[in-house]
């Protein structure tokens, strides 16, 4: 599958420290496959999140014509105060 990553989610990556935005990095490759993609939920609506390292969390959505779009990344905390926990 392609990876699409959102503008504002590389910039955000990108504005990591080096060993934290290659591991994120990492994980983002795995999407490739997101079926084999280790720490991947599906959350709500078909909006999947992926726990990246205890640290970090990004939120995508894959589409039809096998793309997964990375819609943003953020520190598990920041996922938390945002979005509530989805399913509780």
């Amino acid at each position: 599958m392609k990876v699409n990553i959102d503008r504002n989610a590389l910039l955000y990556i990108n504005n990591l420290p080096d060993k934290d935005r290659r591991i994120v990095k990492e994980h983002l490759l795995r999407l490739e496959d997101p079926r084999t993609a280790p720490d991947v939920e599906l959350i709500e609506n078909g909006h999947c999140r992926m726990h990246i390292a205890h640290s970090y969390t990004a939120f995508f959505d894959i589409l039809p014509g096998d793309v997964v779009n990375i819609l943003d990344v953020m520190t598990i905390e920041e996922a938390h105060k945002r979005y509530k926990r989805f399913g509780k």
